[in-house]
């Protein structure tokens, strides 16, 4: 009986790290790429898709609270959902000196793996932005 090798579902390449050799993913590494290329883009920056970004950046320097938690699992939340190719399981979200952390962890639908990554919020980069 001949053993068949997985064919690669969905495919990509990425531009993100153009001193990194390996430019192109497919499947659980594409879909992590995708889900992080919408964490780190805010609303408005990405050509005729006003809505897609992610709006936690701009919540990074109001008080950690109960009310902040709430609003950034919302907004991580959406996020996700916005993936059809992942099932959210579980979301922590945890403050550090310098911003934020969203631990995540998902379903990958179309190969029943569950995985956890981690989303930073770092204010040092919100603030190196504004400088210039």
């Amino acid at each position: 009986m001949a053993v068949i090798a997985p064919t690669k579902v969905f495919y990509g390449f990425s531009t993100l790290d153009t001193n990194s050799k390996q430019q192109s993913f497919a499947d659980v590494a594409l879909i992590n790429r995708d889900i992080m290329n919408h964490f780190n883009t805010l609303p408005g920056e990405r050509v005729m898709m006003p809505l897609y970004g992610c709006n936690i950046w701009n919540l990074l320097f109001e008080p950690f609270d109960d009310a902040l938690v709430q609003a950034v699992i919302a907004e991580a939340t959406r996020i996700v959902n916005s993936e059809t190719r992942v099932v959210l399981q579980d979301m922590i979200v945890k403050e550090f000196n310098q911003g934020l952390l969203v631990q995540i962890t998902l379903l990958y639908q179309p190969y029943g793996v569950i995985n956890s990554f981690t989303v930073e919020f770092d204010r040092r980069a919100v603030a190196l932005d504004a400088v210039g």
